[in-house]
């Protein structure tokens, strides 16, 4: 059986604080994974590997998010 990866979405994450989610893969189950490259406080920025956000952390932890166009972002 081949496996294959879903396609990660055209669109990015603005979370209340106004730091942008980009989707960078999925969990095994299929959960959305976020990362937020360029956090407005420089305090949040951490090196190496980023924490394994997926969709629901972000939301609890950063929302209300609104979901918009990486086209427009």
């Amino acid at each position: 059986m081949t496996l294959h990866k879903a396609p990660l979405p055209q669109t990015v994450f603005v979370d209340r604080d106004g730091d942008v989610w980009h989707a960078t893969g999925h969990t095994d189950s299929g959960e959305l994974l976020l990362a937020c490259p360029e956090p407005h406080d420089p305090a949040d920025r951490g090196e190496g590997e980023s924490y394994p956000w997926t969709l629901h952390k972000v939301q609890l932890s950063f929302g209300p998010l609104i979901a918009r166009s990486a086209v427009a972002a």
